[in-house]
């Protein structure tokens, strides 16, 4: 059973903050109001802070203090080619190393499967989505066993699920993920490594143009 630590409660709490929109896009964080409000001292905060920094989550302004990291068109385009590049290289890497079984991706999509349609009013459901949505594309990396693949990819994935909790707004868009992924599940048990990758590319560019689109509505 994992123990929980201060600050591991004080950035759980950050990241989900950010990612569902809690905390706004450049918004400055209050060191002071955060500890009070968890009940924690302030050490934890800024180790929290120190974490989410790499995370791209929030940055440290010199003599400004810590605000949450903007988004914009440049940098949706820029993360989602980063996650494109690195999901489908994970599936050639698979291909070289010929695996095809893949125990904590199957077990991953079972368990969002078992997940009640979100109400896109409800944030929680919303996010236990986003949280199935990811661990399908971590598991998926770590099946690779290659360390630089994981370790790029963990330091998009939060700022990632920022874009992503957005598109899992539209209805039934959890449903059609979960469905995309068991397709590229079945793929690569199958051998099919090359229509994997392109499913794959489909899949990542569906939901970049959404969100493309989406991002440019607001600016009209």
């Amino acid at each position: 059973m994992e123990i929980k630590t201060v600050t591991n409660i004080a950035t759980e709490y950050l990241r989900k903050q950010i990612i569902t929109g809690e905390m706004a896009a450049g918004q400055r964080i209050n060191e002071t109001d955060l500890a009070s409000c968890l009940n924690v001292s302030r050490p934890p905060i800024r180790e929290a802070f120190r974490i989410l920094e790499n995370e791209h989550l929030v940055v440290n302004i010199p003599r400004k203090g810590t605000n949450v990291t903007e988004i914009s068109m440049k940098d949706l385009q820029e993360v989602y080619q980063g996650r494109e590049m690195l999901e489908c290289y994970a599936i050639d890497i698979l291909k070289i190393k010929n695996i095809r079984a893949l125990p904590n991706v199957n077990a991953s999509v079972k368990s969002a499967l078992s997940l009640p349609i979100p109400s896109q009013d409800n944030k929680e459901e919303v996010f236990a989505h986003l949280n199935a949505f990811v661990d399908f594309h971590i598991k998926l990396i770590e099946s690779t066993g290659n360390n630089w693949v994981i370790h790029f990819y963990n330091s998009i994935s939060s700022h990632l699920a920022r874009y992503q909790f957005v598109y899992l707004y539209i209805p039934e868009s959890g449903r059609r993920s979960i469905e995309e992924h068991q397709h590229i599940l079945s793929l690569i048990k199958g051998g099919n490594y090359d229509k994997a990758k392109k499913f794959m590319r489909k899949h990542i560019n569906f939901t970049f143009e959404f969100l493309r689109n989406k991002m440019l509505e607001t600016v009209k």
